[in-house]
């Protein structure tokens, strides 16, 4: 072990996918919260609740590299 995931690796017995525990989903809060700030951003008014979640999911994991 000890070798980084960044790396390939040559042999096929390791996986060239990180562990799930080293692959961090975004928090219900953080989604929530920044579905909740594209609402405000609209004035309130207007969209989908869902839009705005779904909006939230993927810039938080484009943000993070996921």
């Amino acid at each position: 072990m000890g070798q980084s995931w960044g790396r390939l690796h040559a042999s096929r017995t390791q996986p060239l996918v990180p562990p799930a525990e080293e692959v961090r989903q975004p928090a219900h809060g953080e989604i929530a919260r920044l579905a909740y700030s594209h609402w405000e951003a609209r004035g309130r008014q207007g969209g989908e609740a869902w839009e705005d979640w779904l909006r939230a999911e993927r810039e938080l994991r484009e943000r993070d590299g996921r």
